[in-house]
């Protein structure tokens, strides 16, 4: 499988889990035993997955980026 359809499942992956349940995350991380196409395609996962609508944020905790995803609700 190609670095491309990796990152293409994995993106499709979360957005149909907070489909599902309202919520998904993921951890990554430039370290020994963590996914490194994950890590290095991490800003285009984000970008990509908000712009299919949904909620992202990103937090950063001893070098592990944390990344949550929210459906997004259109309140008035």
């Amino acid at each position: 499988m190609s670095i491309q359809m990796k990152i293409q499942r994995l993106i499709d992956d979360l957005c149909s889990q907070t489909d599902i349940k309202g919520r998904a995350n993921l951890s990554v991380c430039n370290y020994t035993n963590w996914d490194k196409d994950a890590w290095d395609y991490h800003p285009d996962i984000v970008d990509t997955i908000r712009s299919r609508g949904y909620n992202v944020s990103c937090v950063v905790n001893h070098g592990v980026t944390d990344i949550d995803i929210t459906k997004a609700f259109n309140f008035k």
